[in-house]
């Protein structure tokens, strides 16, 4: 009896499986969700062509991605943990008050939150600042033989901007980080323009809260943060710009943040407001000259304002940058644009013009 209740029970799992992927195939269309997940799914042919060592493990992935109501069981699971334990499924994603997301300490030499705390162990040592001051003056000087102006962005996360709404359990132990560090030493031993403009946008955060600078769910700062961190880089440059309080901001629609997506809480926050300042390319007279940017994903956010601006300007992602264009720039004015959990992308390539 208890052998015939075992073959039963495995009957009814086997059925019940099985079936569970007819009712999916017959309904797809109707089931079927967008993969908001950051990564390649595992596909057949990646299992068809697996070496013998690793069939097993890339057919388990397979079953896993593909399994019917996949998507359904991601998004109840991540779902019921936010709502009940505050947590995210996400080893990358900080749930915080209010339904903000802001970034963990990941695996990597990226430490948002210990350099949120201003933790004194992550800081650069005297040495590694004189080095870097060296080698950005280097830089600089080669660009300005070939007839090229540099400007280093260093672009804030918005963890400490928005410092109300971090979950408790995280004390600002000193208010001066790592990258407050960074950008005054290099201030104070270079000629590069360093534009650091924390302090611009987090007393704006605090005076017109109901005008957000950075998005709630999206690690980047919106469209109207961004025009506040590229005025600096105008200013600097001696170009004009206006008081934020005086751009014009409207809404242009709604958008879905990339932490929300990566721990699969798109369905449990709801859309964010994106905005946009109409009217920013009949603000002012339009400069004659070219702008290059080697930046990360912040600096994609200015570049509609900068096209209104300049002549010409085009964008490179950060890990393409090339030692040689100190040499051949090909532009009037290159702008480094580095975000604060990108300091050590910014040490190594540095790197490659410290003075012998």
């Amino acid at each position: 009896m208890k052998k015939v209740c075992q073959y039963l029970l495995i009957g009814v799992f086997c059925a019940v499986l099985g079936l569970s992927f007819a009712v999916f195939n017959i309904f797809s269309k109707q089931l079927s969700m967008d993969s908001h997940e950051n990564r390649l799914m595992t596909g057949l042919p990646q299992v068809l062509q697996s070496p013998l060592r690793e069939l097993s493990k890339n057919l388990d992935n397979f079953f896993v991605d593909n399994s019917p109501f996949r998507y359904q069981f991601v998004l109840l699971n991540a779902g019921l943990d936010y709502k009940l334990f505050g947590t995210s499924q996400s080893d990358q994603v900080l749930p915080g008050k209010d339904g903000w997301l802001f970034y963990k300490d990941g695996p990597t030499a990226a430490q948002p939150v210990a350099n949120y705390q201003g933790l004194e162990e992550i800081n650069d040592s005297a040495e590694t600042l004189a080095h870097a001051s060296a080698a950005l003056q280097i830089l600089s000087d080669d660009l300005a033989e070939n007839g090229c102006t540099l400007v280093l962005d260093l672009t804030p996360g918005k963890d400490r901007i928005y410092r109300e709404y971090m979950p408790e359990g995280y004390p600002i132990v000193n208010e001066q980080n790592r990258t407050d560090r960074m950008a005054d030493y290099l201030q104070r031993h270079t000629t590069v323009p360093v534009i650091w403009r924390y302090n611009t946008l987090r007393s704006l955060a605090l005076q017109n809260p109901g005008q957000p600078l950075y998005y709630k769910t999206d690690t980047h700062w919106n469209a109207y943060g961004a025009l506040v961190g590229l005025d600096g880089i105008l200013e600097a440059l001696g170009m004009e710009t206006l008081a934020p309080s005086q751009y014009p901001v409207a809404a242009s629609g709604t958008t879905t943040g990339d932490m929300a997506n990566v721990a699969a809480l798109y369905a449990v926050l709801p859309p964010e407001t994106s905005y946009e300042v109409p009217g920013y390319d009949q603000l002012f007279e339009k400069d004659d000259r070219v702008v290059r940017v080697i930046g990360d994903s912040f600096s994609e956010y200015y570049m509609p304002y900068l096209e209104a601006r300049f002549a010409g300007c085009w964008r490179e992602h950060i890990d393409t940058f090339d030692p040689a264009l100190a040499d051949q720039p090909g532009c009037d004015i290159l702008i480094l644009e580095f975000n604060e959990r990108s300091l050590d992308t910014m040490l190594s390539i540095l790197s490659n013009f410290y003075p012998l």
